[in-house]
């Protein structure tokens, strides 16, 4: 099967957004829009659910621009794929500091996109070939003196106990030496943290229920509950409502 690059737009003007992804549609089939945002903020949040290959994102848009935007996706993927489209070329420089694939200005032309794209194109394909989308599957873990290989599809939620933490599986428990926030640097964007001492698997989540002041998140197939705190109970449930429209 021919392997498809999931795309997401951002743009404030609905109908930039329209208009890009009518566009791919017909010029590049290799190429699918997974989903829209109309602000940076936004953009950041569908791309912790979604993990596209390539973003496609205006400059100047309201609430958190597209460059700053693009900042705080490299943290949350570091070898995520973008292109800058704007009305503006003083970007340019700022564009290509962040090692844009490229930067399309507007209003944007058919010709000019599918060169963009046959570009990010060529760039994910040796992304893949070099890195190995099988070698981003499993996390190794290290306790004691063995080492674990862990699909990280299989990890539903990872808690701080003590000094270690206890990765939690459907088949079993791993223990690890490593703080949350070293093993957040090599998990997928859709296991976010809820809670100081947990991270949750989004793709696994069952229900969320109240427990007194607390709140408790429990998973498919298996009784352990994780924890969400007060502060992140609107973000994780924004999350999942977008994570299910996936």
């Amino acid at each position: 099967m021919t392997q498809k690059y999931r795309v997401i737009i951002a743009d404030d003007l609905p109908e930039a957004r329209k208009l890009l992804k009518r566009f791919i549609e017909l010029i590049q089939p290799l190429f699918t829009v997974i989903d829209e945002a109309e602000n940076g903020e936004a953009l950041i949040e569908k791309v912790m659910v979604h993990k596209p290959d390539l973003i496609l994102t205006d400059i100047d848009m309201p609430k958190l621009k597209g460059i700053d935007a693009i900042r705080e996706c490299q943290k949350l993927m570091p070898d995520i794929k973008y292109i800058f489209t704007t009305a503006h070329d003083s970007f340019a420089l700022d564009a290509f500091e962040l090692s844009a694939v490229d930067y399309i200005l507007k209003p944007i032309k058919k010709e000019r996109l599918y060169l963009a794209l046959e570009k990010a194109k060529k760039v994910l394909q040796q992304s893949k070939s070099v890195l190995g989308k099988e070698d981003k599957k499993r996390i190794t873990i290290k306790f004691n003196r063995s080492l674990y290989y862990i699909f990280m599809e299989d990890i539903l939620f990872i808690e701080k106990s003590g000094r270690k933490t206890i990765i939690h599986t459907n088949k079993q428990e791993y223990p690890s030496l490593e703080t949350l926030e070293e093993l957040k640097e090599s998990l997928p964007s859709g296991i976010v943290q809820s809670h100081r001492s947990f991270l949750i698997n989004l793709e696994h989540v069952s229900h969320i229920t109240t427990v007194g002041k607390s709140y408790m998140v429990y998973f498919y197939g298996y009784d352990k509950p994780a924890q969400i705190s007060k502060q992140n109970i609107n973000h994780i449930q924004e999350l999942m409502e977008t994570y299910l429209k996936k």
